[in-house]
């Protein structure tokens, strides 16, 4: 078994250290590097070349700036190994990261996509000021059973915790990359990958940073709750058939439904509570959420958002953890 690490990344070499630092620290060596610049504006490739010496297998890959779908074909198409482990520029692992996957790979031959559990962190001037548990996976070890393990597993993985084999990407095709299904490559692609009934092994260890930082693409709210809206239409077309995948579907939509409106203006939140309603065929959450838009509902979230981080900052607990040398620490916090 040999890992294919890609990390996609656009602007982001003030982030781009501690990831790498991260990879080269793998307890697990054998693995291929490839950097896949979606046409950065910023230093880099100049950031990648200073880490070139500690990786045997080292790539970088400029491209022009096409979005994270792109990116994740490049590096897909590019790789060699037989197996392949996206970690986004902004986003760490933990030094056993590859050896876990490794190990759960070799304990289940028929396997071909591993996910784990990660952690979400934010930081200051290298340091993390703040760690939550990300959403637990379910308890899966083969092709999913039902709607509700379906939408478990989708709600709670992200691209810097999974893992999948050559053969899964060759059958389940490219993600992705028109419309704003960019803002959602990863969802539309698991889901396809899932209902087709591929072996899934969920490894219920905290192997991952995730950063939440201004520039997250998912701070993009009103474009991902667009994607869902797409998502809903085309990949869960057949199944809105069942009662119970209508239900779950129905649900994430609602409960980001108020969380874009955050993000947005009060008429960009319009348009998007219109067309969920639209897409849906009426729902009573929404249609709330839509008419509560023109009373000022758009304000009051903003307001409430902004206090509340007001009070995180004035009564934060500082984890006193440098990225730039024990990061591991951070998984230390969270160990069972």
């Amino acid at each position: 078994m040999k890992f294919s690490v890609v990390v996609c990344t656009y602007n982001y070499a003030h982030l781009l250290p501690d990831t790498l630092r991260s990879i080269a620290a793998q307890t697990a060596r054998n693995f291929e590097l490839l950097i896949v610049d979606d046409g950065s504006t910023d230093n880099t490739a100049e950031i990648a070349e200073k880490f070139r010496p500690q990786f045997q297998d080292f790539r970088y890959l400029k491209k022009s700036h096409t979005g994270p779908a792109d990116s994740r074909n490049v590096g897909a198409a590019a790789a060699q190994g037989s197996h392949i482990a996206f970690l986004d520029a902004d986003d760490l692992w933990s030094v056993h990261y590859l050896s876990a996957m490794q190990e759960v790979f070799n304990a289940n031959p028929r396997a071909e996509l591993a996910l784990c559990e990660g952690i979400i962190f934010r930081s200051e001037n290298g340091a993390v000021t703040e760690a939550t548990p990300h959403r637990r996976l379910p308890a899966l070890c083969g092709p999913v059973h039902s709607p509700e393990e379906l939408f478990s597993v989708i709600q709670a993985f992200t691209p810097s915790g999974m893992v999948f084999s050559r053969a899964l990407f060759e059958r389940t095709g490219a993600f992705d990359a028109n419309s704003f299904a960019s803002y959602s490559e990863d969802i539309d692609w698991i889901f396809r990958a899932l209902l087709a009934g591929t072996f899934c092994a969920c490894v219920n260890r905290r192997l991952y940073l995730y950063r939440r930082h201004d520039d997250n693409l998912t701070n993009r709210a009103g474009e991902s709750f667009r994607a869902w809206l797409s998502t809903y239409t085309k990949t869960l077309r057949d199944g809105r058939k069942d009662p119970r995948v209508e239900a779950l579907a129905r649900g994430v939509i609602r409960a980001r439904a108020a969380r874009f409106l955050t993000t947005c203006s009060t008429r960009e939140g319009k348009l998007l509570l219109r067309q969920a309603l639209e897409t849906l065929g009426g729902d009573a959450w929404v249609r709330i959420c839509y008419l509560g838009s023109f009373l000022g509902l758009v304000s009051l979230l903003k307001f409430l958002k902004r206090a509340k981080q007001l009070w995180f900052r004035l009564f934060k607990k500082n984890l006193a953890i440098n990225l730039g040398s024990s990061w591991e620490a951070v998984f230390d916090l969270f160990h069972e």
